[in-house]
């Protein structure tokens, strides 16, 4: 779909070398320096600085690279949904994993049965695909067409088709002890000595008013992670520290108690979509939208 001197622009950029690009594409290094002597001439830009250690980037380059590296994105799934629909497949794959449960989806689903008899659903397992959490965007309209879960604002802005089924409360995640069993909201004391685990800022808009509120109500001690895993909640449990989480999540974190925080602050929880979803992944979205349309008029 794209040409090879984009593929080989990519190779070289991430690899910083034309001998370690040559030898991941199978070429080379003077053909590869030859489809990137002519990609510059073509565009009339350079795209990278060269010396004795490897290249890099120039600032047109760096451009370049973002864009060129969704180009390629695009043109895989604008191909990969050719070949669906090539092989008339009604299917809907579902990408789940231990923390993007499916927990609204089966009712949802039920309704989409009703208008759409002939679709199925395939589940694809993201832990057996070796997807790792932050990087779910990267498979959706590619290796799946859907997942059901929370809208990191910033993070996902502009990168997928979001329809929201309800907002979750966020809560304070402690051990199980006396002090946890005993608290009903958040307060200044309780976070005054507490090792918390929060998510990095600016992921999410609504995250980062939590973070922010308590920060103001005195936590002091707070490690930012970039994302959440399992292995993140084990640590917390062993290890005595409380983490920022939801109240729908209470079946990953058995051990921890949920708190509630004495202010409201939630975030948006629904279905993510690609931006361009195939056939039956659109039909799956407008059949939650009528449904959801339909339970709040």
């Amino acid at each position: 779909m794209y040409s090879r001197h984009i593929e080989s622009f990519i190779e070289t950029a991430k690899a910083e070398s034309f001998t370690k690009a040559a030898r991941a594409l199978y070429i080379a290094p003077s053909s590869l320096i030859q489809q990137i002597d002519l990609l510059e001439q073509r565009l009339g830009v350079v795209l990278f600085e060269r010396g004795h250690r490897g290249v890099t980037l120039t600032e047109a380059g760096e451009s370049l690279y973002r864009d060129a590296v969704d180009i390629v994105r695009r043109s895989d799934e604008a191909v990969a949904r050719a070949r669906r629909i090539q092989r008339g497949e009604g299917a809907v794959r579902v990408a789940t994993s231990l923390l993007m449960k499916c927990r609204m989806l089966p009712g949802i689903w039920s309704h989409m049965i009703e208008e759409a008899p002939g679709t199925r659903i395939d589940i694809i397992s993201l832990e057996s695909a070796g997807v790792q959490p932050g990087s779910y965007l990267r498979g959706l309209g590619v290796s799946y067409d859907v997942m059901e879960g929370l809208f990191m604002s910033e993070l996902y802005q502009d990168r997928c088709l979001f329809l929201e089924l309800l907002r979750v409360p966020l809560c304070l995640a402690m051990p199980r002890s006396p002090r946890s069993a005993s608290a009903d909201v958040v307060d200044a004391a309780m976070l005054r000595d507490l090792d918390l685990v929060m998510m990095k800022q600016g992921v999410s808009a609504d995250y980062d008013a939590a973070h922010r509120y308590l920060a103001d109500l005195g936590a002091n001690r707070v490690t930012e992670v970039p994302f959440y895993t399992m292995e993140l909640f084990a640590d917390c449990e062993l290890n005595q520290r409380a983490i920022v989480t939801f109240e729908m999540w209470e079946d990953i974190h058995p051990n921890l108690v949920c708190i509630p925080f004495a202010e409201p602050y939630s975030m948006p929880y629904g279905l993510i979509f690609p931006k361009r979803p195939s056939g039956p992944a659109m039909k799956l979205y407008q059949t939650a939208k009528e449904m959801l349309a339909s339970e709040r008029a």
